[in-house]
């Protein structure tokens, strides 16, 4: 019997989730979430009810002192800023051992927010310019894991940049389980190209390079790292439509000679659509996975590209 293929896990801030866990006894739930369950397996963390604090509690928040920014309790003056190093560094760990492709933040919190958390100081009115002790704990020990705050998946071409994101953090970790060898690092490469030119058109050369390059110091697990972490990077990069036009175009390109030159020329008008906000990708893209059915004809690369509407196809509609 073949055994199927996992979901790729996403760890998600408890309160999200609607887990009862916030400093007021209650949730914000994001029903994005309650749409994804046929895509992601969901792992929940709290750092605040990890670290021991009841629900409900008395707020927390970050304070720039004369030793740095402390996370401190205002009511009784508390210190937690050690323990939750402590338990940070811990719980990172565990959700790296569980084999996580993402991680989302609660935004503007003093322990999970990834930026613009409000840091408090006795001189001057708190200023939005901090980042949460557990997010930044993460977000350092682990730079290769997609992170991000629930806010920004309202926005569609975010949400897709996170879930492309997602899986192809997903198929390395498949491919690790596997152990690295330089032809199965250079396949991840090839299989992820034209993803990678969607987002910075000089990605696949650099990265090829870095894998090309005569490493005689440097284990394959550590160019496996050094890899994804570099990969991750531009996958970070904002979406432009000029860059996904030129990977759809590779695209087309990589389609059989023997395609009519009317239907390829057909495609290439649909791509110019989509440059000029006339449909969205998903339209483009539709006939160009119809042209690779049709003729009978595989590409990774192409599939790779496809992946993250097939994810969230539905919240991805209006991209």
């Amino acid at each position: 019997m073949v055994k199927s293929k996992s979901l790729p896990k996403v760890a998600v801030s408890a309160c999200l989730l609607g887990q009862n866990v916030r400093y007021n006894g209650g949730h914000c739930n994001f029903a994005l979430f309650d749409q994804l369950n046929n895509y992601i397996e969901k792992v929940s963390f709290c750092p605040e009810v990890g670290i021991g604090l009841g629900t409900p509690r008395p707020t927390i928040r970050l304070v720039n002192s004369p030793v740095g920014i402390r996370l401190i309790e205002p009511k009784s003056g508390e210190d937690y800023t050690q323990k939750m190093a402590e338990w940070g560094e811990l719980q990172s760990d565990t959700l790296i051992n569980q084999k996580i492709s993402g991680i989302v933040f609660k935004k503007g919190s003093p322990s999970c927010g990834l930026e613009r958390v409000k840091v408090y100081s006795e001189k001057v009115h708190p200023q939005k310019d901090g980042t949460g002790l557990f997010s930044m704990i993460f977000t350092t020990l682990y730079p290769h894991i997609p992170a991000i705050e629930e806010g920004r998946l309202n926005e569609p071409v975010q949400a897709e940049n996170f879930f492309a994101r997602v899986a192809m953090m997903d198929l390395w970790w498949e491919y690790e389980e596997s152990g690295w060898t330089r032809f199965s690092l250079q396949k991840f490469h090839g299989e992820h190209k034209l993803l990678l030119q969607s987002r910075s058109p000089n990605a696949p050369r650099i990265l090829g390079k870095m894998l090309a390059v005569n490493h005689e110091n440097k284990s394959i697990d550590e160019l496996a790292l050094e890899y994804i972490t570099a990969a991750q990077e531009y996958m970070g990069h904002n979406v432009e439509k000029r860059y996904v036009a030129a990977a759809l175009r590779r695209a087309v390109g990589r389609l059989p000679k023997d395609l009519p030159k009317s239907q390829r020329a057909n495609l290439h008008i649909w791509i110019d659509y989509y440059l000029k906000g006339l449909v969205p990708r998903i339209a483009s893209m539709a006939l160009i996975q119809q042209a690779y059915e049709m003729t009978g004809s595989e590409s990774l690369p192409w599939k790779r590209l496809f992946e993250p509407f097939n994810m969230i196809s539905g919240v991805m509609a209006k991209v």
